[in-house]
């Protein structure tokens, strides 16, 4: 092989790695169900605590839970199901998304139900975990913004921790709106002009 061939064989395996990358890039489809619900869920937290019905916002958040996570199981077969060949970065973000997925439910549902903490530390715990999937996600899919996204979300979970209670939800939801539903949004667009 010359050195022609070998450069040949070398800008034909990065155009493929390239085109690998954008075939396998999240749809975002899964990111703005979560997004509408959490809103919603973030929304009747609000509701419930004006209405002093602070016993029923678990309920709330447990219904987001359960509806989210029977939309995604449904979601990830079907996926499969259409799938003929699954790349590396296609596994490595099935269990990226289904490990912070356990986390949310467990740092926001589970470990406060067993009192291992309050509910205030709810949101700092979330925006932590949330760090960690947008961070890995802008390496997976090497795009920065969600590298960045990952920042802010671990900036964020600095700012809440300084937050007093009452007003924490609030500034939480200041943070989801840019730092979760957006990005969803963005993602389903760049998916759509790469198909």
């Amino acid at each position: 092989m010359d050195e022609r061939q070998a450069r040949e064989e070398v800008q034909l395996i990065s155009q493929m790695i390239e085109k690998t990358k954008r075939a396998t890039a999240e749809s975002g489809t899964l990111f703005v169900v979560w997004g509408v619900l959490l809103t919603l869920a973030l929304v009747g937290n609000y509701v419930l605590a004006s209405l002093r019905l602070y016993e029923w916002e678990w309920l709330n958040w447990v219904a987001a839970t359960v509806i989210g996570w029977i939309y995604s199981v449904v979601y990830g077969i079907r996926r499969h199901k259409k799938e003929a060949v699954r790349t590396y970065v296609q596994t490595a973000a099935r269990h990226l998304y289904f490990g912070c997925g356990t986390a949310f439910l467990l740092v926001g549902l589970l470990l406060p139900a067993l009192r291992v903490y309050s509910y205030e530390s709810i949101v700092i715990l979330i925006a932590t975990v949330s760090g960690i999937l947008f961070f890995v996600m802008g390496g997976l899919f090497d795009w920065p913004l969600l590298r960045w996204l990952g920042l802010f979300w671990w900036l964020g979970a600095v700012v809440l921790s300084l937050v007093p209670f009452p007003a924490r939800t609030l500034v939480y939801a200041g943070f989801f709106f840019p730092g979760y539903l957006i990005p969803s949004f963005l993602l389903r667009a760049r998916s759509k002009k790469n198909s």
